[in-house]
């Protein structure tokens, strides 16, 4: 009992450790107290229960509480990449447009002038024997679209 009187004259002055708190909790916390500690009983008891009530409280909250996903983050980051994604590629691609251009290899060389490119298919189909009339002039008439 001389440990408890040291331990409670340690509490009181502020300078008593955890475990010993935890000492004065439990001993406060049985039945049997000497008649001497009574009067501090009340001060220990109190905290017993408050400290009771609060982990059951704390054990209620975390079973009963369900955890919700807040989506609203990730909705404006998904938003924050995707501009930046669009920014990048405006910025970074060009528009090609060889879609709309034609493009020849004559003789080796790369061509992409329409004229040339027609001049060139002309001969190639004139220089066809084996066709008949009919075929040439409507080969022609084809290339004749493009060059309108």
């Amino acid at each position: 009992m001389k440990d408890i009187d040291k331990i409670l004259e340690r509490y009181f002055d502020g300078e008593s450790t955890l475990e010993e708190e935890q000492i004065l909790r439990n001993y406060f916390g049985q039945p049997e107290i000497e008649e001497r500690h009574k009067i501090y009983a009340p001060i220990f008891q109190f905290f017993i229960t408050e400290l009771s009530k609060n982990s059951e409280s704390d054990t209620k909250e975390t079973i009963g509480k369900k955890k919700k996903f807040n989506i609203k983050p990730w909705i404006s980051i998904a938003a924050s990449i995707a501009i930046i994604v669009g920014l990048f590629m405006i910025f970074t691609l060009r528009i090609d447009n060889s879609a709309n251009k034609s493009i020849v290899y004559i003789n080796g060389n790369k061509t992409t002038d329409i004229d040339i490119i027609n001049d060139e298919a002309l001969n190639s189909i004139k220089n066809v024997t084996d066709m008949d009339e009919s075929i040439v002039e409507s080969q022609i008439d084809i290339l004749d679209l493009f060059t309108e």
